[in-house]
C-alpha cells in the first residue's frame, strides 16, 4: 500500500490508492468520494492552525496530506485487522461498506476491497467536527473542482460513489457533461422502487464516468442498507 508521490496543482488531500486498484470484483476501476475530513483534537492541529483559529491552505503539513492515506491505511485497515478499536468514523466506513455488500463482509473482503480503489476528499479543508463546516468562500468551491478534475485525470475511474448528496444540493461538483445529462436511477427490492441522482463526467479521451450521488453512510438516511445496496448493485449494471 504505497503513498504515490504525484504532484497536484490543487489537490491537499491525497487520495488513497489501493494497490490493487483496477481488480474491483466488478472489473472495473471505482472512486469512491468522501466529502470532507475533521481535525477536532487539538493535538492533531499544528501551531499554525491554533493561532489562526482556521483551517488554510497556508496551515497544512504532510500530517495534513496525508490524512486520506493514513485513515485507511493507519485506521480503517487497523481496526479491520481487529488491532484498533472502534469509532465512530470507522464505523462509518463500515456502513458503506454493507451497503455496497449487502451484508456485513469479512475483515478480509474489507481489506481485499480498499486495495483495490480510490478514496478521495472532496472538501479540501479541515473542518472541525460534523456539522460545524467552517465557511467555504466561492473561490475555495472553484478549488475543490479543479482538484476533482486532477483526480479523475490521474486515475481515471469507470465508476464514482459519491458519499454526499450534500454536494450535489449546494451544486458544489464540476458540471456533468453536457451529452450526458443527469438523471434519476430507479430499482426496485421487495415492491419498494428507490431512487438517487447520477451525474456523468467526461474528459478528454476518457470514457464518459458515471457517478452515483448517495447519502452519506454517517447519516441516518445512508444507513438503509436495502435502499443502497440496490441502487449500488444497479449502478454497477448501468454501463
Amino acid at each position: 500500500m504505497n503513498m504515490e508521490n504525484i504532484e497536484y496543482k490543487c489537490v491537499k488531500f491525497k487520495p488513497w490508492k489501493g494497490d490493487n486498484y483496477e481488480q474491483i470484483p466488478q472489473g472495473k476501476k471505482l472512486l469512491i468520494l468522501g466529502d470532507s475530513h475533521y481535525c477536532a483534537k487539538d493535538k492533531n492541529r499544528n501551531d499554525a492552525c491554533r493561532s489562526k483559529g482556521d483551517c488554510s491552505y497556508d496551515c497544512m503539513n504532510d500530517c495534513c496530506y496525508n490524512m486520506t492515506h493514513n485513515l485507511i491505511r493507519d485506521e480503517y485497515l487497523e481496526f479491520r485487522s481487529g488491532r484498533k478499536k472502534s469509532e465512530g468514523y470507522l464505523q462509518t466506513i463500515l456502513t458503506f461498506e454493507k451497503n455496497l455488500f449487502g451484508y456485513t463482509p469479512s475483515p478480509q473482503e474489507s481489506i481485499n476491497f480498499w486495495n483495490s480503489v480510490i478514496f478521495y476528499n472532496y472538501i479540501q479543508h479541515s473542518q472541525y467536527k460534523p456539522r460545524s463546516r467552517r465557511k467555504t468562500e466561492a473561490e475555495e468551491i472553484d478549488d475543490y473542482k479543479e482538484a476533482f478534475k486532477e483526480v479523475l485525470a490521474e486515475y481515471q475511474p469507470d465508476y464514482i460513489i459519491i458519499w454526499s448528496k450534500f454536494l450535489f444540493t449546494r451544486d458544489w461538483l464540476p458540471d456533468g457533461a453536457p451529452e450526458y445529462p443527469d438523471y434519476t436511477l430507479k430499482a426496485e427490492y421487495n415492491g419498494v422502487i428507490y431512487d438517487t441522482p447520477v451525474r456523468t463526467f467526461k474528459l478528454d479521451a476518457v470514457d464518459p464516468i458515471p457517478a452515483i450521488i448517495i447519502q452519506h453512510p454517517c447519516c441516518r438516511w445512508g444507513k438503509d442498507q436495502a435502499k443502497w445496496h440496490t441502487l449500488l448493485k444497479a449502478f454497477f449494471e448501468t454501463k
